[in-house]
């Protein structure tokens, strides 16, 4: 989308979310108060937080431009921190296999990433947005562009436990060789497998992109949490919608959104360990009649659904909720 190159008192934001702000004329308040708050290197808690931080999701671009939201996991050292500028993964084979066989992604260097870390026991997360600078069997350095760290509102508060999975289980019985492709399908509409987990989600995570992924900071991937009660994601035939309500009002994603409106959705089911990959192309919708059945929403996102990917069995993580968020609770509901 062709947006006028508009400038902000904080030049980590980038024209369509300054657009954003400046429709609720909050662009010079915003641009004072994250002065210093978006970071071109990690302060020493990020630093550590990432490192010991027991659930991520990464944003990388597939073979068609879509920014897809994945999930991560591996053993203690799956993330390093050699710097303060510095992130570094080393993936196991079935989440190395899955994002280069099953979902076609971007891991050369040069390559942009986004990633969020979540501690669901407390509620804290933090993001980054960054550069891949080397790449080889899976192991990932990347370079931070952006760091900051990002309110709680909507996480739910959560156990994550280890479960054994018979996909996994048999990806190690037959070397990775192609059970993620065996146990992947991708179709062009919702099946009602998927329909099920969708329509009862409360968490899902979304994957957007800059339309350039030039060279500069703001012009990167960025992966962000979303939060609401069960049944918070509506569903009609192709499309889903979702509000969106009041946050830190950076509009990280929906700037995105204004400037490129691919975007990539995860959603897991706890009990089977499937995941979800939905490509969707994304648009900002203003409150209109819905603000009457939607209380907290401040405006809705509504996703035309180009595929969705099923990989059975895969993710060894369970993330069952002990407290939902008080502002999900405070929210309405679908009529």
């Amino acid at each position: 989308m062709s947006l006028p190159r508009l400038s902000s008192i904080n030049p980590a934001f980038h024209h369509g979310e300054i657009a954003l702000q400046k429709k609720l004329g909050i662009d010079k308040e915003i641009g004072e108060r994250t002065n210093g708050f978006i970071r071109s290197y990690m302060p020493e808690q990020h630093r550590q937080f990432f490192t010991s931080c027991p659930f991520t999701v990464l944003a990388l671009v597939d073979d068609e431009g879509y920014p897809i939201a994945i999930p991560i996991w591996g053993d203690d050292d799956v993330i390093e921190s050699p710097s303060p500028t510095q992130l570094r993964f080393h993936l196991p084979d079935e989440v190395l296999n899955m994002i280069e066989n099953a979902l076609n992604l971007d891991v050369i260097a040069g390559s942009k990433i986004g990633i969020v870390g979540i501690e669901y026991a407390t509620r804290r997360r933090n993001r980054l947005n960054g550069t891949i600078s080397h790449a080889t069997d899976g192991n990932l350095t990347v370079l931070v562009d952006q760091s900051f760290g990002n309110c709680p509102q909507y996480i739910h508060k959560r156990n994550t436990t280890k479960k054994r999975r018979l996909a996994i289980d048999e990806q190690l019985d037959s070397n990775l060789s192609d059970d993620v492709n065996m146990t992947s399908t991708t179709t062009n509409s919702i099946n009602a497998r998927a329909l099920s987990t969708i329509e009862s989600a409360e968490t899902f995570f979304i994957a957007s992109r800059h339309n350039s992924l030039g060279q500069e900071a703001n012009e990167g991937l960025d992966v962000s949490h979303r939060g609401g009660k069960p049944g918070f994601i509506n569903v009609k035939g192709n499309t889903i919608n979702f509000p969106d309500f009041s946050g830190n009002k950076f509009f990280n994603t929906l700037g995105n959104i204004l400037l490129d409106p691919r975007v990539g959705i995860l959603f897991w089911d706890n009990e089977t360990g499937d995941l979800f990959f939905v490509k969707a192309k994304a648009k900002v919708e203003p409150i209109d009649s819905k603000a009457a059945v939607f209380k907290g929403a401040e405006r809705f996102v509504s996703l035309s659904v180009i595929s969705v990917t099923h990989i059975a069995g895969i993710y060894p993580y369970s993330h069952e909720i002990t407290e939902m968020s008080p502002y999900a609770l405070q929210t309405g509901d679908w009529k």
